[in-house]
């Protein structure tokens, strides 16, 4: 009889533990809670954000260089709402009655000059020395003095990628020796002269490389620097602050009584894109768009030019969310290492060129290097910072990943979020401004109005036993008593 009731006697203790686990779990709960329930006037449409709740260490503990990266929601305060009840009548869970489910319906000449070069070969180099309309002096004087005054710098590229090969230049400087009564053909000849300037490649390769080095840093520079702007700004604004602050007082106020989504401290950012998607009950407004209205009542003048968009530009948030740590640093490798190729093959230039063809090439060259060097080290330098930045922003939101660690997060992940908010709100903040702008003009000309009737004069007739008709009678009898006398 034991044996057959022992199932049932732990089943019932497992039941009883469970409980016990649940209740403990709701008292510890409740108790780590800084806000006090709130129960709206009437049933409001839930935010099915995630709740985060503030668990604050003692003072003591908090470590001081720690201070600094204390999260968002530790001392955000809800905004004051003073359009509660405009928002609770938009926002009010409508009653719907339940009617019964339909049963849906089952449905089913002169000397002939030399060729060396193939046919196709010769028509690209020919089409290309003749496009140039230039003497070749001016090829040779843009190569030794670096100077694009005459050829640009994208000609020069295109020089230097037909130059001749190893082969085709053998054949040539052959030619030349064997039988220099027959002339070249033109762009053979091109390429004779071209191969005849000293150090030809290596002097176009590294000039052609300070562009691209320059690109490549301005472009790497521009990504980092607009990542850590925009890390900064979401951290340090205040004005999204407010904007936060008002989403928390709303979603807590709509959360009234739900003892998982209620007495929120912050939420989770996932939220942000679905804003826009809350419609009040008669679907005229969105969520998104009482947050911003609220946010123009407490400004001084919501017209002024000079207000700023209290959320970061939607073009910034995109470009941050392009940016691949991992890619920018193998861009970065890769310029350090085109950068010590360029550097052995300047070495050799210096070292090959006489006197004559030495400057401005090795004055130039070595303060490129200087600089260059300089540069990428700022860069990784940069990217590191970026890198940290970037976890510190996380860490500021209370940001939890799914499926991975958080300083494996890629930039596109976390700004996912903010994208679509950032471009909605923008879109919406204008169609306020013009909304107000159209109040005040209609506001004004209502003014207008009224003024003009105020303005109207009532005529009003004299009295003849008044007063100053007494007055005047007076004087006139006065008058004619003199003249008398």
């Amino acid at each position: 009889m034991i044996d057959i009731l022992k199932p049932v006697i732990i089943l019932f203790f497992c039941i009883l533990w469970m409980i016990y686990l649940i209740d403990l779990h709701i008292y510890f709960t409740i108790s780590v809670l800084r806000k006090q329930p709130l129960t709206p006037v009437v049933p409001m449409r839930p935010l099915y954000w995630t709740r985060i709740i503030v668990t604050s260490p003692p003072p003591e503990i908090i470590a001081a260089d720690e201070v600094e990266q204390e999260a968002l929601w530790h001392k955000l305060e809800e905004a004051n709402i003073e359009n509660i009840n405009e928002f609770t009548d938009l926002f009010s869970r409508q009653i719907v009655e339940r009617k019964p489910p339909k049963k849906k319906a089952e449905q089913t000449s002169k000397q002939q000059a030399m060729k060396i070069l193939d046919s196709k070969r010769s028509q690209n180099v020919g089409i290309l020395a003749s496009s140039l309309h230039v003497d070749f002096s001016e090829i040779e004087n843009a190569i030794y003095n670096f100077d694009t005054s005459v050829i640009s710098l994208e000609a020069l590229q295109q020089i230097y990628e037909v130059r001749a090969t190893k082969e085709e230049i053998e054949k040539i400087r052959g030619h030349v020796e064997a039988k220099p009564e027959v002339p070249l053909d033109k762009p053979e000849q091109f390429l004779h002269e071209l191969a005849e300037i000293p150090n030809f490649a290596d002097r176009i390769a590294c000039f052609m490389f300070q562009s691209e080095f320059e690109d490549g840093i301005s472009t790497i520079d521009s990504k980092l620097n607009n990542l850590k702007s925009t890390c900064e700004f979401i951290m340090t604004s205040e004005n999204l602050k407010k904007v936060f602050s008002i989403i928390l007082a709303l979603g807590n106020y709509m959360n009234g009584g739900n003892r998982t989504r209620g007495q929120a401290d912050g939420f989770g950012l996932e939220i942000l894109p679905k804003l826009r998607d809350v419609k009040s009950k008669d679907s005229s407004v969105t969520l998104l768009h009482f947050i911003i209205r609220t946010y123009m009542k407490g400004l001084p003048d919501p017209l002024a030019t000079d207000i700023p968009l209290p959320i970061p530009e939607p073009g910034d948030i995109d470009r941050a969310s392009a940016v691949e740590f991992e890619d920018i640093e193998t861009d970065l490798k890769q310029l350090q290492k085109d950068f010590s190729i360029c550097q052995k093959k300047t070495e050799k230039v210096i070292a090959s060129s006489n006197e004559e063809h030495l400057q401005p090439f090795k004055e130039k060259m070595e303060a490129f290097l200087t600089e260059g060097q300089k540069q990428l080290t700022d860069e990784f330098d940069n990217l590191e910072e970026c890198k940290q930045k970037f976890l510190t922003v996380m860490k500021f939101y209370q940001y939890v990943p799914k499926g991975t660690k958080i300083s494996e997060v890629p930039p596109k992940d976390f700004f996912a979020l903010w994208s679509p908010f950032c471009k909605e709100f923008k879109d919406i903040w204008k169609k306020e401004q013009q909304r107000v702008m159209k109040e005040k003009v209609q506001e004004a000309k209502r003014k207008q109005e009224e003024k003009k009737k105020s303005l109207t004069v009532k005529t009003v007739k004299k009295e003849e036993g008044g007063l100053k008709s007494k007055l005047q009678k007076m004087l006139k009898m006065d008058d004619r008593s003199n003249s008398f006398t």
